[in-house]
């Protein structure tokens, strides 16, 4: 597929075959989904693509990975594109010969020849898809310039046997009409070159994964391609090489470059225990990892399906232009008939109608249209995943660009989201057990949350060699607190307003509160069967940059809000460290999804960036969520897009990024329906009856062409 008309050519074939329920056809990705019913069979699909003119990798569309889908569309696009290089240039040496020839007098035999061999060499497969088109009732850009280049060909082959009605003789038409094809050819052949360069970033991320795998099986260390590593094989990965699954590590020491992932350049020692990921660089020592996750399995997998998906998708903009683009051909060949038939009647003969008509037909440019937005969309998720930014699709990234209020959560977006256990106050020293015992007993319970708070808890726990007893009976309430049994003992751990919810507050716990807000720091209750004994304070440093990305979202003139579960006086802290006036702490997810809804209901597009599972009801109900790339599982389910770095500074890169495509989006729409109103006049000759000028069929061939390749460029530019 050359544009988004050749998808809507495919998807109409599709829908016609029986059994199809519904198809989408995605340019960006070379893809097509597609539901069937029951009785609905996938061959009949593959062999309706394939009588459109299309080609499809062999076998169901289950037995292929997506490497494999992507090689066969490289491939395919490799040897459309030497077939172009050979066609423009044979195209070119025709062009010349014919005008050579015509204005040499050499005759008009020998320019016959050079201007047949063209047609012959080039039209060929354009007149074969333009006319597969036209009988199917999906008439494209192909079936113009089949149109146009034949009608041109056949007027100069037919000059000398009717002279009276085309005087001007056959030389003319026979050189526009090769010259038009050396246009058309060149032009999609530069198109192709600077297309290609739009989807590059799923390549790249392709080829970060290596091909062979060194495995060892019955003591010995075998080569095997990545597909036939199946978990728990024992890999080594040499020194220097590429990391080729995910997995543990259990045998070796080595440091790691997770650049890719954590966005950290300094590269990570990972030890026996320690995960590793597909796609990092080992460094200077050997590893034996054991494998866990291989292929689209592994978490680079995931990143790469992710980014092949959002290329495949289609912006809201664009539905406009698939309408036009939809009606843009048989619309032409309406005005083209027109012309034909107006000039033939206003008295201008049969040689000028039909120049102006054959320049209608070839300036016409359904594929400036059906570029305008994929090529952008393409270029800017391929940057994005480049940059560590993972955009689920084309709409997402469009509701990013029309964004006016950017919540941020705190603890894992603006801070750390690694706090420290800095204290521990005892509520009723006199009645309950030691620090060390509470603590114990809380690591027990925090050992099974997944949260900050949590690994600080159990870190302060192991840094005191304490042994943590069991727990039972795990509870989680979502920005409430923990729960658990340990050692017949109730444990629970959560916040001052959770705790005062349970009607267990009292006057120690209001005076040791205080002291902590006096302090900034962040309180943690711990209750002993619905008893309060001890107050953990807990500090989290301000993430380095976050000044900076605050600064700079502010500059794009987005109003910028925390919204926090934290305490609130911690809160306002950190808000003040920022510059930011506008924080609420104290939330609860419920609380920060109802601050969401708020913004919205009085007109605002509303942003939520957050890492953690109190983060993911409101990462839901903004216009676009966004997940920090260290945080939970469900917040980065729950997200449209994740930076992969847990680095504030990436948010105004995105922000501008997708104002940026839009903008080009804008220009590109601009351009492509532009050209087509003032080019399809111009080229019907609407100016000849005041200044005798057209536009010859050439000139409007080298039109076209320019115009699409514009739109290429300009996305380029996102890159």
């Amino acid at each position: 597929m050359t544009c988004q008309a050749c998808a809507l050519t495919v998807e109409k074939a599709i829908a016609r075959v029986p059994g199809v329920v519904e198809a989408a056809v995605n340019f960006g990705s070379r893809s097509a989904e597609v539901v069937l019913a029951e009785d609905g069979q996938e061959q009949d699909v593959q062999a309706a693509v394939r009588a459109a003119g299309y080609s499809l990798p062999r076998g169901p569309s289950g037995s292929r990975t997506l490497r494999d889908d992507v090689e066969f569309a490289r491939r395919a696009e490799d040897t459309e594109q030497a077939r172009l290089r050979r066609a423009a240039i044979g195209c070119g040496i025709g062009a010349l010969w014919t005008w050579v020839a015509s204005l040499s007098g050499l005759g008009f035999v020998v320019t016959a020849i050079g201007a047949t061999v063209c047609q012959a060499f080039a039209l060929r497969p354009i007149h074969a898809a333009g006319t597969r088109s036209l009988l199917k009732a999906s008439p494209d850009m192909n079936t113009l310039v089949s149109l146009g280049s034949g009608a041109a060909w056949l007027a100069g082959m037919l000059a000398p046997v009717f002279p009276s009605v085309l005087p001007g003789g056959g030389a003319m038409h026979l050189r526009a009409s090769t010259m038009i094809l050396a246009f058309v050819l060149l032009g999609r052949w530069l198109e192709g070159r600077a297309r290609e360069r739009t989807g590059a970033a799923l390549q790249d991320l392709l080829e970060l994964t290596p091909p062979i795998a060194h495995v060892f099986r019955r003591g010995q260390e075998i080569d095997v391609p990545l597909e036939e590593v199946r978990p728990g094989n024992l890999i080594l990965v040499r020194p220097g090489e590429r990391i080729p699954v995910d997995g543990k590590v259990m045998e070796g020491k080595s440091e790691i470059d997770e650049a890719l992932f954590s966005g950290e350049p300094i590269p990570q020692l990972r030890a026996p225990g320690d995960e590793v990921h597909a796609g990092t660089i080992n460094g200077v020592g050997a590893l034996s990892i054991q494998a866990t996750s291989i292929g689209e399995d592994s978490t680079l997998g995931r990143i790469t399906r992710s980014v092949h998906a959002a290329m495949g998708s289609r912006a809201p903009v664009q539905r406009l232009a698939d309408r036009i683009s939809a009606v843009f051909v048989p619309a032409v060949l309406t005005l083209a008939l027109f012309t034909l038939l107006a000039w033939t009647f206003a008295g201008a003969g049969w040689e000028q109608a039909l120049s102006r008509t054959v320049a209608v037909l070839v300036i016409a440019c359904p594929c400036a249209l059906g570029l305008a937005t994929p090529t952008a969309v393409l270029t800017a998720v391929g940057r994005a995943a480049r940059r560590g930014l993972l955009i689920r699709d084309a709409q997402a990234l469009e509701a990013l660009s029309q964004v006016n209020l950017l919540a941020l959560d705190k603890t894992g977006t603006l801070t750390e989201g690694h706090p420290t256990l800095v204290s521990i106050e005892l509520l009723e020293p006199e009645a309950s057990p030691d620090a060390d015992t509470i603590l114990s007993l809380a690591a027990a319970v925090e050992s099974q949350s997944e949260q900050p708070i949590a690994r600080a808890v159990v870190h302060a726990a192991e840094e005191r060699g304490l042994t943590l007893p069991k727990a039972t009976g795990f509870e989680a309430e979502p920005g409430q607190g923990v729960t658990a049994q340990v050692e017949g003992q109730l444990v629970w751990l959560g916040s001052p307003s959770a705790l005062r919810e349970k009607g267990l507050w009292n006057d120690a716990c209001s005076d040791h509160l205080q002291h902590l807000i006096e302090r900034r720091q962040s309180p943690v209750f711990v209750c002993i069967d619905q008893r309060p004994v001890a107050l953990f304070a807990l500090h989290d440093r301000l993430r380095d940059g976050a000044l900076q990305a605050v600064h700079e979202l502010l500059e794009q003139d987005l109003a910028v809000r925390i919204l926090s579960g934290d305490h609130p006086s911690v809160t306002a802290a950190v808000g003040m460290e920022l510059g930011l006036t506008n924080v609420e702490g104290g939330l609860s997810p419920e609380g920060k999804a109802e601050r969401v809804r708020s913004h919205q209901s009085r007109g605002l597009k509303v942003a939520m960036t957050g890492d953690g599972i109190n983060d993911a009801l409101a990462l839901t109900q903004a216009d676009v969520g966004i997940a920090m790339g260290g945080g939970a599982d469900i917040a980065l389910e729950a997200a449209e897009v994740t930076v992969l770095h847990d680095d504030p500074r990436q948010l105004p890169e995105l922000f501008e990024l997708s104002r940026r495509t839009m903008r080009t989006v804008r220009v590109n729409l601009t351009w492509a329906f532009a050209f087509n109103v003032i080019a399809l006049p111009l080229a019907a000759g609407a100016l000849a009856p005041w200044s005798g000028w057209a536009i010859p069929p050439h000139w409007a061939a080298a039109a076209m062409a320019g115009s699409s390749l514009f739109v290429v460029l300009n996305s380029l530019r996102l890159r």
